[in-house]
């Protein structure tokens, strides 16, 4: 049955792991309350949110 979202995902990325990176990156999820997916999805978030910030701290002190 297909998934139904406002925000529809339009492509799969992958990418591989060992054994212990995935063990890590399913118990971390788990601990946030989420999906694997969900997790990876917040954490691009909080790595552009970083970004950005970073940027525009830079910006300030040029």
């Amino acid at each position: 049955m297909a998934r139904h979202s406002e925000d529809p995902v339009r492509h799969v990325v992958t990418f591989r792991v060992n054994s212990e990176e995935k063990a890590i990156l399913d118990q971390l999820a788990k601990k946030s309350g989420s999906s694997l997916s969900c997790f990876m999805r917040r954490k691009l978030q909080l790595i552009r949110e970083h970004e950005y910030l970073t940027n525009m701290s830079a910006l300030k002190e040029g």
